[in-house]
């Protein structure tokens, strides 16, 4: 789009969440999303964010990167292209916060989910499993609970959520939230 000021390269596990500040909080940037599934394989997650940054480099305007530290290169890369990457080590202390987050883990080792990660778990797996031979089954074996971030407004498929309870065979708590921290730091970018 000629013109647009401020491109937004995200993770596609914040689809939902930027769809929603779009709808509801009149967040007016050009948004690309990669596929969640990437930060698995860091070879294909470099090779798709370079050929975003270079689309955007022929767009012009400031580029905001919505990935934590998702790549052991990721600065390096980012500031190739004098792109800025959110201030936050990765998707889940985007959306809660790194305090909240810390502080449910030391309540119990947690696995959390968010909208992104309940609709992409299963890509994800299958993408580990595939190119890395990685058992999913066996990294939840150190895991107490599972906690789904419930945010008004944006639905969580339920189904998908039973299903990776089951398949990582642990309990399921939810935690209301707001996307107050999410847009903070998405406007200090």
């Amino acid at each position: 789009m000629a013109g647009v000021s401020t491109i937004i390269i995200g993770c596609g596990i914040f689809r939902k969440e930027i769809e929603f500040l779009i709808k509801e909080k009149g967040l007016s940037e050009d948004v690309i999303f990669l596929d969640a599934a990437l930060h698995v394989n860091f070879d294909k997650l470099k090779v798709r964010l370079t050929d975003a940054l270079e689309e955007c480099r022929e767009k012009g305007g400031r580029v905001k990167i919505l990935y934590g530290h998702c790549h052991p290169e990721m600065n390096e890369i980012l500031g190739r292209y004098g792109a800025k990457r959110i201030e936050a080590g990765n998707c889940l202390e985007a959306i809660a916060g790194a305090e909240e987050i810390a502080r449910l883990d030391k309540e119990a080792k947690t696995f959390f989910l968010t909208s992104g990660w309940v609709n992409n778990w299963e890509a994800m797996f299958r993408l580990g499993e595939e190119d890395f031979n990685f058992d999913f089954r066996r990294m939840f074996s150190s895991y107490k609970r599972i906690v789904v971030f419930d945010i008004s407004g944006i639905p969580v498929d339920e189904e998908k959520v039973r299903k990776l309870s089951d398949y990582a065979r642990l309990p399921v708590e939810r935690r209301s939230i707001t996307l107050d921290n999410f847009l903070q730091i998405l406007n200090a970018c």
